[in-house]
């Protein structure tokens, strides 16, 4: 049986090629045989802001009610996401396991936004980022043609980095914290072994 990485971030390495996950940060919310799926969640956009995606929706915005919108990823770039804690539920919401947020993929969760009644911490983004079976797991074990400078770093996922850090920094500490993870991992096996 494969493992599973959904609930974990995935870092990019300073290698990476792909320009649209270059310095990248993602949250996995699902991962199955079927694939997976994330988002980014350190790149804020210019455009679409908050207030346009309000009013292309024909949603009322309350007075001084604004946020950053976010890359979440090259696919379905029209998609609105919110990753959120669970104080805001939705039927649509799913949790992510042993993480205490979860991933609404619903206009309402917006709406409930624009006007003050929506979850205390979230992260509203366009797009994401998805992977066929088996997609994910050999870009992880960099499997030809993807170089071993190439692959993934995968972490825990950290609540403090996510509702509490700096977006733009976000990226340098999550690869020092990715690498030093690592390592400890492979010292544990290695002094196992």
């Amino acid at each position: 049986m494969s493992e599973y990485y959904d609930g974990k971030l995935l870092v990019a390495p300073p290698m990476m090629r792909d320009w649209r996950f270059a310095k990248s940060v993602v949250y996995i919310w699902k991962h199955d045989v079927s694939g997976a799926a994330g988002i980014i969640l350190n790149k804020p956009l210019e455009v679409p802001t908050f207030k346009d995606i309000c009013e292309q929706g024909n949603i009322e915005r309350g007075e001084g009610i604004d946020t950053p919108v976010f890359f979440g990823g090259p696919v379905n770039a029209n998609m609105v996401g919110c990753l959120h804690t669970l104080d805001y539920n939705h039927p649509a919401t799913i949790e992510l396991k042993n993480s205490g947020i979860g991933f609404t993929l619903d206009r309402e969760i917006v709406r409930d936004i624009a006007c003050g009644r929506g979850p205390e911490k979230f992260i509203i983004t366009m797009g994401s980022a998805v992977w066929d079976s088996r997609q994910l797991e050999s870009e992880l074990e960099a499997m030809p043609p993807r170089d071993q400078k190439e692959s993934w770093l995968l972490m825990d996922f950290d609540p403090n980095i996510i509702w509490h850090g700096e977006h733009r920094q976000m990226w340098n500490a999550c690869l020092n914290m990715a690498v030093a993870q690592g390592s400890r991992e492979y010292v544990s096996k290695f002094i196992k072994d």
